[in-house]
């Protein structure tokens, strides 16, 4: 990827050992670092960037892991600390939706073009209902189902106890709940999970 090279051109007064080592971080961790930034822009261009601008912070506060074995946690609560400065210095701009996601929908077969409607539209609406929710709530919902971190990740990246999240998990669930309820295309499904 071109940002990677712009890292890499940032990171050049290191030395061979260090490169190596923050290039494998990148390398082993760049494409959910992606991931995590377009689900919440939902935009590939401002997901990629916001991606560089985590793994340059990460290079710069290196010095500040205490244990490399929580690196990943440590990354993504960069990540989320990108994020959330993005949106507050982009209050009131719009983001519109990438090219790729249309181009996804008009790949699909026409043996699975009705399936993958129905799958898309669940989607949809299933991702209007957690953008429905606080901005705290989204997080822990996104953290927990779209990363698939652990409960002890997600308290070391939103630097808070488990108690903690278990409390606002069960209240982010039933939000999440009655608000898939109360969508009439949702509403069936919300009926199998009670």
């Amino acid at each position: 990827m071109i940002w990677y090279q712009d890292i890499c051109g940032i990171i050049k007064h290191m030395k061979p050992r260090q490169v190596k080592k923050f290039e494998k971080i990148v390398n082993e961790n760049q494409k959910s670092i992606i991931n995590f930034h377009y689900r919440f822009t939902g935009d590939k261009f401002e997901a990629e960037n916001l991606a560089q601008e985590t793994f340059i912070k990460a290079y710069l506060n290196y010095h500040t892991l205490k244990d490399p074995k929580k690196l990943r946690g440590w990354l993504f609560s960069i990540a989320r600390n990108v994020v959330i400065d993005f949106f507050r210095k982009n209050k009131n701009r719009e983001i519109a939706l990438g090219d790729e996601m249309i181009e996804n929908y008009l790949e699909t077969t026409s043996a699975d073009f009705h399936s993958q409607i129905e799958k898309d539209e669940i989607s949809r609406e299933l991702e209007k209902c957690v953008d429905k929710l606080s901005s705290q709530d989204r997080t822990l919902i996104r953290l927990l189902y779209f990363e698939g971190f652990s409960y002890k990740e997600i308290c070391q990246i939103l630097k808070i106890n488990q108690n903690t999240l278990k409390s606002r998990l069960h209240r982010a669930r039933t939000v999440l709940m009655e608000t898939i309820r109360a969508n009439d295309l949702l509403s069936d499904i919300a009926l199998q999970y009670e």
